[in-house]
């Protein structure tokens, strides 16, 4: 059983997430899960989400090792260190969080958690590794002197054997997501961070270059940098410097902070860092293992290259997948289980692997092109491979119509090899994608059928093509056309420039997917995700992002001088005779305008024009009845979206009075906006030679 130390306890928590502390201890007392929990709150969900424990899931800790975990609050990783290490010593200032993480862990026998000040204690024996998980930020705030950082760093390592390793997850300073418009994680203030802390003194996050400096400073010669994605709070993949320009980066992440804007897309900017080797500055966090020069020679014989931890799934089916690299330069893939459940799930895909290596020569013969890569068994469970050099089908499908179409013609060609005359959809099919149905037509089922059978996942090799991840194959007919439709989708997810050469819609319909087939393929897809596999959990507790367009500030923080028209139908339409026209001040967007009219008794009708000449988004009221947009486009929160250049309303009116009053406010959009709403609303992924022709003249101009 776990020990809970408080000898050095001083009777007062010096660091508290306040009262929803008690609604954590709880839920542990009570041996509730999160998702048994019911609790949607974030708080809740940081410090007992599984998937915290990605950060160090994949780590090749030493075999027997010793670990020192310093600020461990209410347990997240130290679970995870327990079931790694031979002996954890796990340090909380907090008498209550320790609590909660005894609760958690108090089966472990190598655990000893103690309360209090970390400078106040002494330890019998030094360790393999010390652990700092978000953490070191507020050094700051409980070390004394002239350089608190360095003074912490240094006491840290002085914890550690000769050949001992730090191992510290923090955000970067320079992180991506807060140029594009996260709150700093600490202050929540936006920014700040960024400007390098100007006015906050308790907390401090760091650069790449700004750690560098300060390992140099405390002598610790041997330093290797990870980069948790999307951040090490919860983290899914694990990139270095090599894998950040060889694997494909930026898949969407689940965003918790319900104040975060954005002011550009996140991944896309990741992705041009990534073509200019830079990407490593701008990371959102760090995983930093550092040490002694010794602790360099003595850290192993293989290095990690990347890891995708796939977690936030049922029990059952979470899994990692490693790629390492030994001495000798060859790198190698290795699939292991996150928990025992998992391991069938491993042993399974073996099983599969093996059947389709055995049957291969006969398929061959008919003409069947891919293999199924086949895996070693470890006598832990693991599943080894060889690592394929060279691009997938995904990366070596050009960027032009002729050649998507020939990449979707040969993997439909790999799919129907293998066919079933059974036709019917079977409890086993139900179980996995539920109970909708395509209306109509016949679909071609094949049988087994490899869900994953997408682009990314297959290698050609010469006279065959190799297909790695055999995870989801299952014993069950499925039909042809919504295994392409899948790997269709994923590869144009993956590659967006796709859908301007050719528009995926476009490229479906020449296969014969219809849009009947594509609304049961979608209902099918995440019934499997969320239903089958339990996967993205994560969802629930995701707040929305607010994106935000600059462009807008251009008229926002400033005023705009407006010619508003208000035209009067006295019997023969709406004359200009019959107008009035205003010049209006638009003060930081709000709209205020006044007509006084000469005998409203003989006015039949009302039309008002804000302005002319620039599309906008308008939110506007009448003081003597209603206004209807005459020809507004859309209609959004901000108000009636009009993307012509002479926006116009009816005035709604029974009796028309002497004077009228409008207000709200206005948004002014230019040419360039409205072409691109047009698409958008339209449905239009491509514009025509006219179309292309104005964008490119309104970006000279802009």
């Amino acid at each position: 059983m776990a020990q809970l130390n408080t000898y050095y306890y001083q009777g007062n928590d010096q660091y508290s997430d306040g009262d929803v502390e008690e609604r954590i201890l709880q839920i542990v007392q009570e041996g509730k899960s999160l998702e048994e929990s019911g609790d949607r709150s974030f708080s809740v969900l940081y410090h007992l989400s599984h998937i915290r424990e990605n950060i160090l899931s994949w780590y090749p800790f030493r075999e027997g090792a010793s670990a020192l975990e310093i600020g461990a609050g209410p347990g997240a990783v130290t679970g995870l260190l327990c079931r790694k290490c031979a002996c954890v010593t796990s340090v909380e200032l907090s008498l209550r969080r320790a609590r909660i993480n005894y609760e958690r862990n108090r089966s472990s026998d190598n655990l000893t958690i103690m309360v209090g000040n970390l400078n106040d204690m002494s330890f019998p024996e030094k360790f393999d590794y010390v652990i700092l998980n978000g953490v070191f930020e507020y050094a700051g705030s409980f070390t004394e002197g002239e350089d608190p950082f360095g003074t912490f760093l240094k006491r840290c390592a002085g914890y550690l054997k000769e050949d001992g390793l730090l191992l510290i997850a923090i955000e970067n300073r320079l992180g991506l997501k807060y140029f594009s418009g996260a709150p700093e994680d600490h202050t929540e203030n936006y920014m700040e961070g960024l400007r390098d802390y100007p006015d906050n003194s308790a907390v401090h996050t760091f650069s790449r270059g700004e750690w560098e400096s300060l390992l140099d400073r405390c002598g610790l010669p041997f330093r290797k940098f990870y980069y948790p994605y999307p951040d090490y709070k919860f983290p899914n993949e694990i990139f270095t410097g090599r894998s950040l320009r060889a694997e494909s980066f930026g898949k969407n992440a689940w965003n918790f902070d319900p104040d975060r804007v954005e002011l550009f897309s996140e991944q896309e900017m990741g992705e041009t860092l990534c073509a200019e080797g830079v990407m490593e500055r701008f990371m959102n966090s760090f995983l930093i293992e550092t040490g002694s020069e010794r602790a360099g020679h003595a850290r192993g014989s293989c290095e990690v290259l990347y890891a995708r931890i796939s977690a936030d799934r049922a029990e059952e089916f979470r899994i990692q997948t490693v790629i390492l690299r030994g001495k000798d330069g060859k790198k190698r893939v290795i699939k292991s289980a996150l928990n025992e459940k998992a391991k069938e799930h491993l042993k399974r895909m073996h099983e599969r692997e093996m059947q389709s290596l055995a049957s291969f020569a006969d398929r061959k013969r008919s003409g069947v092109r891919s293999i199924l890569l086949s895996g070693t068994m470890c006598p832990d469970g693991a599943l080894e491979y060889p690592f394929l050099e060279g691009g997938s089908l995904a990366r070596r499908t050009g960027a032009d119509a002729s050649s998507i179409r020939s990449a979707c013609r040969e993997l439909l060609a790999q799919i129907q090899s293998c066919r079933t005359s059974e036709d019917e959809y079977t409890e086993a099919f139900t179980k996995l994608f539920g109970t909708s149905r395509p209306e109509g037509e016949r679909l071609e089922m094949v049988c087994p059928a490899n869900i994953d059978l997408i682009f990314d996942n297959i290698f050609p090799a010469g006279d065959h093509d190799d297909v790695i991840d055999g995870e989801w194959i299952v014993d069950t007919p499925v039909p042809a056309l919504f295994l392409l439709w899948r790997a269709v989708n994923e590869l144009y997810c993956s590659r967006k420039e796709l859908e301007r050469v050719l528009p995926q819609e476009t490229l479906l319909k020449e296969f014969g997917i219809s849009a009947g087939n594509r609304q049961v393929f979608w209902r099918w897809a995440s019934h499997f995700e969320k239903e089958y596999v339990k996967a993205n959990s994560l969802a629930a507790y995701a707040a929305a992002v607010r994106r935000v367009d600059l462009r807008d500030l251009r008229w926002s923080g400033q005023d705009v001088r407006l010619t508003s028209t208000l035209y009067m139908d006295r019997g023969m339409g709406f004359r200009e005779e019959d107008a009035l026209h205003m010049d209006v001040v638009l003060e930081k967007g709000r709209f205020d305008a006044s007509f006084e009219i000469e005998r409203p008794q003989e006015v039949r009708a009302l039309r008002f024009d804000p302005l002319e000449g620039s599309a906008c988004v308008c939110s506007l009221a009448c003081d003597a009845g209603s206004l209807k947009p005459v020809n507004a486009s859309a209609f959004s929160r901000a108000g009636a979206v009009f993307l012509t250049m002479d926006p116009a309303y009816r005035v709604g009116v029974r009796d028309v009075p002497e004077k009228i009053r409008f207000t709200g406010s206005v948004r002014l959009k230019d040419l360039y906006w409205a072409l691109e709403k047009s698409q958008k609303l339209l449905g239009i992924s491509r514009l025509g030679p006219v179309g292309r022709a104005v964008k490119r003249i309104i970006r000279r101009v802009r």
